[in-house]
């Protein structure tokens, strides 16, 4: 059974939670990390929705003493469609989407890109930066006012948990405390865990600044965006909006 997703948001910590929470001996993730299910293996056939299926009812491990969960970071981007689908197969689970800063987060996926494909960063205009960030899948990842309405137009508010990627690097135990809390396993597990386990990112980027004017000519595109996910949890996020350079 599938008790909690987390929907994403790319370069926002998924994988940092991913690590931390397989820790614990009562959370399991039958298929892993970035399984991609319920956003295009699942439309792919019978074969791929009964691998699933099997997954999460435990024929290879026996599930019923974990909380079993799914963390695909391009969930977030999920169509209205497929959000429902996953409703409809799964009603009661709970969801949590990491947020961050979306031009940092943008800049972030940028860099992995071009480090992926042996790219050089230096090579790449403002021109062009800005429209990386302002544009396509990358600019969807980051725009969490349509991702939050999306997402609550088919599941209740109580389901949607945000996490904040800033919180990760101070603040880890209370993030896993209250993921523990939502899901319905002791969090006290933790405790004996050490904090510079706990407080190591999972995929450190090589740092490389994001230009002034790549950042400033950025934050207009976001500045909705920002605004909603402030009103939205209630925490101030003026510093986004903020003139800056992302050394990332």
């Amino acid at each position: 059974m599938l008790d909690f997703v987390v929907i994403g948001s790319q370069k926002c910590g998924t994988t940092w939670l991913f690590d931390k929470l397989k820790m614990h001996p009562r959370i399991y993730f039958p298929v892993g990390k970035e399984g991609n299910h319920w956003n295009h293996r699942f439309y792919l056939g019978d074969v791929y929705r009964s691998i699933y299926h099997a997954a999460m009812n435990g024929p290879v491990v026996d599930l019923c003493h974990y909380v079993c969960g799914d963390i695909t970071p391009e969930y977030a981007i999920m169509t209205l469609e497929q959000i429902r689908n996953l409703r409809k197969h799964h009603p009661d689970v709970q969801l949590f989407l990491m947020v961050r800063n979306p031009i940092q987060r943008a800049w972030s996926a940028i860099k992995m890109t071009y480090q992926y494909h042996n790219l050089d960063l230096a090579s790449l205009s403002d021109e062009r930066t800005i429209q990386a960030i302002t544009t396509g899948k990358t600019a969807d990842l980051g725009r969490y006012d349509v991702i939050i309405q999306n997402w609550l137009a088919v599941f209740p508010p109580a389901q949607l948990h945000i996490l904040f990627f800033e919180d990760l690097s101070v603040h880890y135990r209370s993030v896993l405390d209250k993921c523990c809390s939502i899901i319905g396993v002791e969090a006290d597990f933790f405790e004996q865990i050490p904090n510079s386990v706990l407080s190591t990112p999972s995929m450190p980027g090589k740092k490389h600044h994001l230009s002034f004017t790549a950042y400033n000519r950025s934050i207009s595109f976001y500045q909705e965006s920002i605004n909603f996910l402030a009103s939205y949890t209630g925490r101030n996020l003026e510093s986004w909006l903020e003139h800056n350079s992302a050394s990332l």
